[in-house]
């Protein structure tokens, strides 16, 4: 009979203990694993769904709000700027694109995004392309011709149930204006695939306030120059008039990831006191069960059993303990990542390849293994020193 043999023979003798004990170390391994992927994919998300344009110019306030509403639709939006705005921004000769976005309410949690067709134009400078799995995209139509035809994002799509045809309204006061599905996206893994776009025309015919008003309001503008040396002065223009300000999403995207790496470091002094707690249970477990058969082992020893031998059971059941819990803890990490990917994206938070396999996970198996041998030290110890005499002699 194998080291091995012996040890599963006595984990399985006192099963609901070793269960607890292997589940204790699935659930720290679980939680490491999940954290490391959901910081991950969160940070990922962030710059994957950054957008390609060089300026976002909104009304007056925080940059961090107008570029979190327009880029990531994460934040409410900014107060309207005018579309005059944007008139004098695509006569700009420093200007090559200059594309207009204005935010509305939403449709069972999608976003409603108004923009226009050049918001899905292929320019050679992106990096994010836009295509259809059905349908057609929306033209660029006239103020006073709105269509209230919807493309909708592929998340969008897919939560709702909508297809090409359907007609849709959130709420009874919108009967009157609802919007017809016209297209869908292919996904895009960007806050784009959590939204429900048609025209500006569209949404100025929507909405009451804009309907009454002469000059149509925008929420934003996303812009691109001709040249990088014409930001600078883009951008001063822009930030001193009382109207508008102009953000840098890089800038706002970089203040966000200085942000996960303070929470990171924080969930990494939390995710060590976890390591610690899960190694202390698993010794105390260990010598427990040491202690309690301490009469068996000086059996062992009188048949002839060396204290080598005996070590080695002991490491070993502790070692066989931490491998199970560190594979089950694998698995279930990578199981409540999806599940918090998913509570993520329903709060409009996009987790990039949430199951994703890490380098990292071998590290965390092996480590475990390490520290389990190591919780089972002691134990060891103890049933090495145990002397045959004083522990064979009868109970009374």
């Amino acid at each position: 009979m194998t080291t091995l043999t012996v040890a599963v023979k006595y984990l399985r003798g006192r099963a609901v203990a070793s269960a607890l004990t292997a589940l204790s170390v699935a659930l720290g391994v679980s939680l490491i694993i999940a954290s490391v992927l959901l910081a991950r994919g969160i940070k990922d998300g962030f710059v994957e769904g950054t957008t390609d344009y060089s300026l976002v110019i909104g009304a007056k306030g925080s940059p961090a709000q107008l570029v979190l509403s327009v880029v990531f639709r994460m934040d409410v939006a900014t107060p309207n700027i005018l579309v005059r705005t944007l008139r004098y921004l695509e006569r700009d000769p420093r200007v090559e694109v200059a594309v207009p976005v204005a935010l509305g309410d939403a449709y069972q949690g999608f976003r409603y995004v108004a923009t226009s067709p050049a918001y899905f134009a292929p320019f050679p400078w992106r990096r994010k392309t836009f295509s259809l799995s059905e349908g057609r995209f929306f033209d660029d139509e006239a103020p006073d011709r709105p269509t209230y035809g919807a493309l909708l994002g592929s998340e969008a799509a897919h939560r709702s149930g909508l297809r090409v045809g359907d007609r849709f309204y959130e709420g009874e006061e919108m009967a009157e204006y609802p919007l017809t599905v016209i297209g869908i996206l292919r996904p895009t893994r960007s806050a784009d695939d959590r939204a429900i776009f048609f025209s500006l025309a569209s949404f100025w015919g929507m909405n009451e306030v804009a309907r009454k008003m002469h000059v149509k309001p925008l929420t934003a503008v996303l812009l691109r120059a001709r040249r990088m040396s014409d930001l600078p002065s883009l951008n001063r223009e822009l930030n001193v008039s009382t109207e508008t300000q102009a953000v840098f999403p890089s800038a706002v995207l970089l203040t966000i990831l200085n942000l996960l790496g303070v929470v990171e470091e924080a969930l990494a002094a939390i995710l060590a006191i976890v390591a610690v707690v899960v190694l202390l249970y698993v010794f105390v477990s260990m010598y427990g069960a040491t202690l309690e058969r301490q009469r068996e082992i000086a059996t062992m020893r009188a048949l002839g059993a060396r204290r080598a031998t005996i070590m080695r059971i002991v490491l070993m059941e502790s070692s066989t303990l931490a491998v199970i819990g560190g594979i089950a803890g694998v698995v279930g990490g990578h199981g409540v990542a999806g599940f918090g990917a998913s509570v993520l994206a329903a709060r409009g938070v996009l987790v990039r390849n949430p199951f994703a396999f890490s380098t990292l996970e071998p590290i965390v198996l092996v480590s475990v293994v390490l520290l389990g041998a190591l919780a089972g030290l002691v134990p060891a110890l103890l049933a090495y020193r145990t002397e045959v005499a004083e522990n064979l002699a009868p109970l009374s």
